[in-house]
């Protein structure tokens, strides 16, 4: 198992995670069924929940 990673690492990589579900709804709003969007949007709500938290833990301004 890995070593648990930092908190700032955490929010930097739930940012690019963020930039990375933007990506793959775009493609998957036109090439895959409403239920794997649903799926996929259900995973990039939560990634985002869990980035405003980190933002928030960190005091790094508003939570957007």
């Amino acid at each position: 198992m890995r070593e648990p990673i930092c908190l700032e690492q955490a929010e930097y990589k739930s940012a690019l995670a963020a930039s990375l579900y933007e990506t793959i709804l775009e493609k998957a709003s036109v090439e895959c069924s409403e239920t794997l969007l649903n799926l996929i949007s259900i995973a990039c709500d939560l990634n985002q929940e869990i980035h405003r938290a980190l933002i928030a833990e960190l005091g790094m301004g508003d939570a957007k």
